[in-house]
């Protein structure tokens, strides 16, 4: 497939002589790990989450006076939107990146990225998984990735948990998986911390394994502060979503959970559950995409 499907209207783009702190506001506020450095039209670097926490944070500079010129990574190696994925993962193998900016007739124009290509199943997980592992071997929370069985299990956990949020971000119409991402975490936590600690072992032994270890530092409960209206107004402020939105977004992640584990598991879950929210982990049918993409 082209790379034409990854052009983006809406790019996060910022001057080389911005600095750290502005990087990092535009990271947050647009919920995404990468924005691209500019100047004069040309593409001249690129600044992720990690490069903004190891150069900055790590080498003690101040984020307020440190410019992106000093800490982005340059130059950076870019395709067009005639080439295919075959040609983005190549190059994401070769240069150790997980993300590609796709330039046309020197304008920047979008941009692809390894979490795109898990969750458009571009390759076997085998072509991806050097990818996977190059990253986490690089000084990552996990151990490095040693041989080729370990790198397919990375792969496949890396593509089951964008699954879910390719799921998620068609069923609730989100722009992006950083969106879906932050959607899943919030509204997965808020669950785990309703049920008992031993209710919310079992449901999350049945989710992606990449949520795990953020779900299971919240199992301590039952909480009861947790309602519907805590959830939707953390979703609101996490999303910058309106109230009516953020109940859409609720639901969505609900029934996206709930079609994630067994049944009986849903079962078990629903009768820790006030009556408020067990409609909204109730197993719904999957929205059909293009009734996604009409609602866009």
């Amino acid at each position: 497939m082209a790379l034409k499907w990854y052009v983006r209207r809406r790019l996060v783009i910022l001057n080389s002589q911005a600095t750290a702190l502005e990087a990092a506001r535009a990271l947050e506020h647009n919920n995404i790990g990468v924005v691209l450095v500019q100047d004069k039209g040309q593409l001249v670097g690129i600044a992720t989450d990690r490069d903004l926490a190891v150069r900055v944070v790590g080498h003690g500079r101040d984020p307020s006076t440190t410019r992106l010129a000093e800490v982005m990574t340059a130059p950076v190696a870019t395709l067009s939107p005639a080439d295919g994925q075959s040609d983005a993962i190549k190059l994401m193998q070769e240069r150790n990146v997980r993300r590609v900016p796709l330039v046309e007739d020197g304008r920047l124009v979008g941009i692809v990225t390894l979490d795109d290509l898990l969750l458009d199943e571009a390759a076997p997980l085998e072509e991806l998984a050097a990818i996977v592992q190059a990253q986490i071997g690089d000084g990552g929370p996990q151990p490095p990735v040693r041989t080729p069985a370990r790198a397919r299990s990375v792969a496949r956990a890396e593509a089951t948990f964008r699954r879910m949020l390719n799921a998620l971000r068609m069923e609730a119409a989100l722009e992006n998986a950083n969106q879906a991402e932050t959607a899943l975490e919030v509204v997965a936590t808020a669950l785990v911390r309703r049920l008992t600690p031993d209710e919310a072992k079992d449901l999350i032994a049945q989710l992606p394994s990449l949520l795990r270890p953020k779900l299971d530092r919240h199992r301590l409960g039952p909480d009861k502060r947790v309602t519907r209206e805590t959830i939707e107004q953390t979703l609101a402020e996490r999303l910058g979503a309106t109230p009516e939105r953020a109940a859409e977004i609720l639901r969505s992640a609900g029934a996206v959970i709930a079609r994630s584990v067994s049944r009986g598991q849903m079962e078990e879950v629903q009768n820790q559950l006030p009556a408020e929210l067990r409609p909204v982990f109730a197993e719904q049918p999957e929205r059909d995409s293009s009734d996604a993409a009409v609602d866009r």
